[in-house]
């Protein structure tokens, strides 16, 4: 490779009086990325000799704790993915330099036969900036991030290439950051770039991503404005959540499961009340002949109840993708209340649905959000046992439909209650904390909040803020 590198560069003149009287250093790289040659300024800048430092790999140059990241870099540029970088580089003989590598391709017609690296020294001032720092972090992160000023590309990092697909930073010179995401979620990331021309921080959104070649990933966006170089840019930072929503996924399924399985004494006594009403028609029609209206009418209530139930629990335990449609709030309510109903009363416990204003429609996924409140009712059951009463109380505030559970029961303390929501974390005997944490991330789903009061001996309130459709 050396002797190939040689070969071009002796076949033209011009070019190699420009490389070897080139102020700034210039390491020629073969495709392992490893030194062939330098230029004398080279040198100067390590103070090594070329017999030193010809034949190893460029990222040896680096301080210890800067090799793996210049590695990383190098292989980039080796394989078509050139990026300036920010590092630290050894000197034999004097304190660390700090510099910023630039990658090029060699080319042989037409075909990459090496690629070169310019080192250029930073002052210590450059070098301490928070440009600086900014960009070597970016360049470190597993993280996509994006650099614009005035709407245009400045920076991007080798993460982010890889996550929207594209071979390197020219070719995303051609596309607009909004380019990247599916239509439905145009109305968050262009709020989300007017907020940035404010100069404010915002916070995460969840977004659909599309690659340049047509495939999706389900990610997280937020961003931040910073001054590089006096200039206002917008540095956004994506994650891939992917993996998380997964991990999410499964617990979910695993604590509507659970919730099955925690109704299933309820729902069998409740089916068992009418199953033994009608038992009891039957055989009076069997052994007396007697075909009352009212024994069809009763007869026909009581399967109707049972359909309810039944239907309700399939609804719980069917796998299912999540589906937001337009839906009545106050029917949703009023179905997961019958579906509690009996085993309120078994623990000798009112609920109560109180409706203080007309609601208007939703936009959610039915079956989610019915889990969420059954996990909050049946907890509110758990903690009024023996008793208590739960009060579900629903009006509309401004653009936000607010439903509360309120119940007289046991209540939380305080220093219980900042933990709740965490995996594992729960004040009951046998419970796991899942459901509470299931609970948010569906509520987080649906752009809502949710709120936990409590009070010692008094009782504990969950409010939850839903967005209406406008």
């Amino acid at each position: 490779m050396k002797d190939l590198l040689d070969h071009e560069c002796r076949s033209s003149l011009l070019y190699r009086s420009f490389f070897e009287q080139m102020v700034q250093a210039a390491f020629l790289l073969d495709r392992s990325g490893s030194v062939c040659r330098g230029n004398a300024a080279c040198e100067a800048l390590t103070g090594y000799s070329a017999e030193e430092w010809e034949g190893y790999p460029f990222w040896k140059l680096a301080i210890e704790e800067e090799q793996e990241a210049v590695r990383r870099q190098t292989q980039s540029a080796g394989n078509g993915e050139p990026m300036s970088f920010c590092t630290v580089f050894a000197h034999k003989a004097g304190p660390p330099i700090p510099v910023e590598i630039t990658y090029g391709a060699i080319l042989s017609e037409g075909a990459a036969i090496g690629y070169y690296a310019m080192v250029q020294k930073l002052s210590q001032a450059v070098a301490g900036s928070r440009e600086a720092k900014m960009c070597k972090m970016l360049d470190l992160s597993l993280e996509a991030a994006f650099v614009y000023e005035g709407g245009k590309l400045k920076y991007v990092n080798q993460s982010g290439i890889k996550l929207v697909g594209a071979r390197g930073y020219k070719e995303l010179l051609h596309y607009p950051f909004t380019s990247f995401f599916h239509p439905r979620d145009m109305s968050l990331i262009e709020e989300m770039q007017k907020r940035l021309e404010r100069g404010e921080t915002t916070s995460p959104i969840e977004a659909e991503l599309i690659r340049l070649d047509g495939t999706r990933t389900d990610v997280e966006v937020c961003g931040t404005s910073v001054v590089i170089q006096d200039k206002l840019c917008h540095y956004i930072l994506i994650r891939d959540v992917t993996v998380r929503k997964i991990t999410h996924e499964y617990f979910q399924n695993s604590e509507k499961l659970a919730l099955v399985g925690q109704l299933a004494a309820g729902i069998a006594h409740e089916i068992r009340n009418p199953l033994t009403s009608l038992k009891g028609f039957v055989q009076l029609m069997e052994k007396d002949g007697m075909r009352k209206q009212e024994y069809f009418s009763i007869m026909s209530s009581e399967l109707a109840r049972i359909e309810l139930i039944v239907s309700e629990l399939l609804v719980l335990a069917k796998p299912h993708a999540s589906a937001f449609e337009v839906h009545d709030l106050t029917n949703l309510i009023t179905h997961v209340v019958t579906l509690l109903e009996t085993e309120a009363i078994l623990q000798k416990v009112t609920i109560q649905v109180a409706l203080e204003s007309p609601l208007p429609k939703i936009h959610c996924d039915e079956n989610q959000l019915k889990q969420a409140f059954i996990n909050f009712l049946k907890n509110g059951i758990e903690a009024t046992s023996g008793g208590g009463e739960i009060v579900i109380r629903l009006w509309c505030e401004g653009d936000k439909v607010v439903i509360r559970f309120e119940d007289n029961g046991v209540g939380i303390p305080a220093e219980q209650l900042s933990r709740l929501g965490e995996a594992f974390f729960t004040t009951k005997e046998t419970g796991t904390g899942l459901g509470l944490m299931v609970s948010r991330r569906i509520i987080e789903n649906h752009r809502g909040t949710l709120q936990l009061m409590s009070t010692p001996g008094i009782g504990t309130t969950v409010e939850v803020c839903l967005p209406v459709i406008s």
